[in-house]
């Protein structure tokens, strides 16, 4: 488990992974998660805020970011994950959602 702080008009993440599938639970601020499988093209969407906090799943196959909408606050997120990062074999590839 790990907690993400972004700041205003940030947007983090643009990765996929092959086997590595991770969790998003924004606590404070507002914020849109986009998500676009890398084989289909197939996009969706999630606004999230930490005044409705709710789940959102990355799964491996699906390049996916997280953006502060907000101009004034930071985007606070917690994330967890299913696997340990491994330098030797990191599984994070770069490909803009």
């Amino acid at each position: 488990v790990s907690i993400n702080i972004s700041k205003p008009g940030i947007t983090k993440g643009q990765h996929w992974h092959n086997s590595k599938w991770e969790l998003f639970i924004v606590v404070a601020g507002h914020g849109l998660i986009q998500e676009r499988n890398i084989n289909t093209g197939e996009t969706v969407e999630f606004e999230v805020s930490g005044d409705k906090i709710e789940a959102v799943h990355m799964v491996p196959g699906w390049t996916h970011n997280i953006i502060n909408l907000s101009e004034t606050e930071n985007l606070v997120t917690v994330m967890t994950c299913n696997e340990i990062f491994n330098p030797n074999h990191p599984d994070t590839f770069f490909e803009p959602v």
